[in-house]
């Protein structure tokens, strides 16, 4: 686990200093995020917020499909394009140790900025709200901000970092990350629209009528076993001898 965490803090710290135009650029990308998500947005939305508890959740759970990207792009193909891979591959950190100490990393930024976003939302929406109620979270707005997004953030992470893996350049792993985030944003709407309606109409029957506790938990278990299996991918395709000699 320390060599994990190892792997993990140099990653955060170039991430930080090298990568993006230093920490000048990195701090104006950070500051950019925090006002659209967590000042325009909820401010803009906060009649919509109060109506529906659960939205926020949604909006923050979904957050994390979009910062994956970038940190899980560089991940092995930013290493090769600034020739730092051979070096990493030449330390004593097990293959394993180190495709997993970069998901943490990744991970990591991705649920900290998310989670910094919500609560410069909930400080907004209390600092603005005049003569009203304190402004607070739902239980499943929280449930989906910590575990939901915590669980999509690792799917889209190793779904980045296997790309990586493979990739020859930084572009080519965004580009694939791209088509593969649209997959899974647009996948089941898409589908929903090719289903016939007899399909459709019974589906969308159980849903209306669903417990949505006992939804929320099987979709949870599903993704999670989906992160558990791209894991075991990710680290059976890390193969230290392969990179070398590629």
């Amino acid at each position: 686990m320390n060599d994990i965490w190892t792997i993990a803090v140099k990653e955060l710290k170039e991430f930080w200093m090298a990568r993006g135009g230093g920490a000048r650029g990195r701090l104006t990308s950070f500051l950019v995020l925090f006002f659209v998500f967590g000042l325009y947005w909820p401010l803009s939305q906060r009649q919509a917020w109060i109506d529906a508890p659960f939205l926020p959740g949604l909006m923050f759970m979904i957050l994390p499909l979009l910062l994956a990207g970038g940190t899980a792009a560089d991940a092995f193909a930013g290493e090769r394009e600034r020739h730092t891979l051979e070096t990493l591959l030449a330390t004593r950190l097990s293959d394993r140790d180190i495709f997993l100490g970069k998901v943490l990393a990744t991970l990591a930024y991705c649920q900290g900025m998310t989670w910094g976003c919500a609560l410069i939302a909930l400080i907004a929406m209390n600092a603005s709200k005049g003569a009203g109620p304190f402004y607070m979270y739902s239980g499943s707005a929280l449930v989906l901000m910590v575990v939901g997004s915590t669980l999509l953030g690792l799917l889209m992470t190793a779904i980045g970092v296997i790309v990586s893996l493979k990739a020859a350049s930084v572009r080519e792993a965004a580009q694939w990350f791209s088509i593969a985030t649209l997959a899974v944003i647009l996948g089941p709407v898409i589908l929903s629209q090719v289903l016939p309606a007899s399909i459709k109409a019974p589906i969308s029957q159980a849903l209306l009528s669903a417990d949505y506790t006992l939804v929320g938990t099987v979709a949870g278990a599903v993704v999670l076993a989906l992160d558990i299996v791209l894991l075991a991918v990710g680290i059976a395709r890390f193969q230290r001898t392969r990179l070398i000699l590629e």
